[in-house]
């Protein structure tokens, strides 16, 4: 059988796809999209796994989840980010990036148990090079948030505030947050279903053993790490310390917590929650 396997094509990704075509000789076909593009492709039959927003998951997209394995925040977060002209206490409308419905559902709830405001929400898809231009806020995901936070550095725009979303949480609930997980499609048979968890899992080793090559590899091609910077050391560190891929109790009971104020604040309804074996 080939995989259909589709993925996001962010750097925080490497190390959980790098090694899948190694390991599954040749049997994978990678799809390589924004991340809000990927529930529809399982939903469409046109992918057999993908790794999707933690958000669809709660909204039934897939049918079971590969248990350990995805994106959460690992030590020292450094994911999505909330660059404003003002304080987040005083913001009244913010962009948000069309790619990314987790993170927009993430600061939904900062906004209102943290910081006790309701921005209008504008999704568009921000530019680096011309952000907080037109608006006083922005919420910018993946490779794009490096290359933001980059562009504010080299022009000392100290009048910039930064938010990381992914660390805000932890100091607001004491847990990770996991951004992305693997979904199995609805088609997919038992057997098939036991053979790619074996294969997330141990792609997901080997890739993480291969962390320093991974990241000589991203910057001899130009990619950036935290900060806009493009260097090896600071990547391998966005590897090991920013970016958690093995989920675990903690992980899990951030995801849990995550649900049920998704909940609260009705961004989803109850729907399947976070256990890795339920199918709608």
């Amino acid at each position: 059988m080939t995989y259909r396997i589709a993925t996001v094509p962010y750097l925080d990704a490497w190390p959980l796809v790098d090694a899948l075509e190694e390991l599954a000789s040749g049997r994978v076909r990678m799809t390589l999209a924004a991340p809000s593009v990927l529930p529809e492709l399982l939903h469409a039959d046109e992918a057999d796994a993908a790794l999707i927003p933690v958000i669809e998951c709660f909204r039934g997209a897939g049918s079971g989840l590969v248990p350990g394995v995805g994106l959460a925040t690992g030590s020292r977060a450094a994911g999505a980010k909330l660059f404003s002209r003002v304080s987040p206490t005083e913001i009244r409308h913010v962009v948000v990036d069309r790619a990314s419905r987790v993170s927009v559902a993430l600061l939904r709830i900062l906004f209102a148990d943290l910081y006790g405001v309701q921005p209008d929400f504008m999704v568009l898809e921000p530019r680096v090079e011309t952000l907080l231009d037109d608006h006083e806020a922005a919420l910018v995901v993946g490779d794009r948030a490096f290359a933001a936070e980059g562009r504010f550095r080299e022009e000392g725009r100290e009048d910039v505030h930064v938010v990381d979303l992914g660390e805000t949480w932890r100091q607001m609930t004491g847990l990770p947050f996991v951004y992305a997980v693997w979904a199995l499609g609805r088609r997919v048979a038992d057997e098939e279903r036991a053979a790619l968890v074996d294969l997330f899992t141990r792609a997901r080793d080997l890739g993480l053993s291969r962390c320093d090559a991974l990241a000589a590899r991203a910057a001899a091609e130009g990619r950036l790490g935290p900060g806009g910077v493009c260097s090896a050391d600071v990547i391998r560190d966005f590897f090991t310390d920013s970016v958690c891929y093995v989920l675990g109790d903690r992980e899990m009971a951030g995801l849990r917590r995550f649900h049920e104020l998704c909940v609260r604040h009705a961004i989803c309804s109850t729907g399947r929650g976070v256990d890795p074996d339920a199918r709608p």
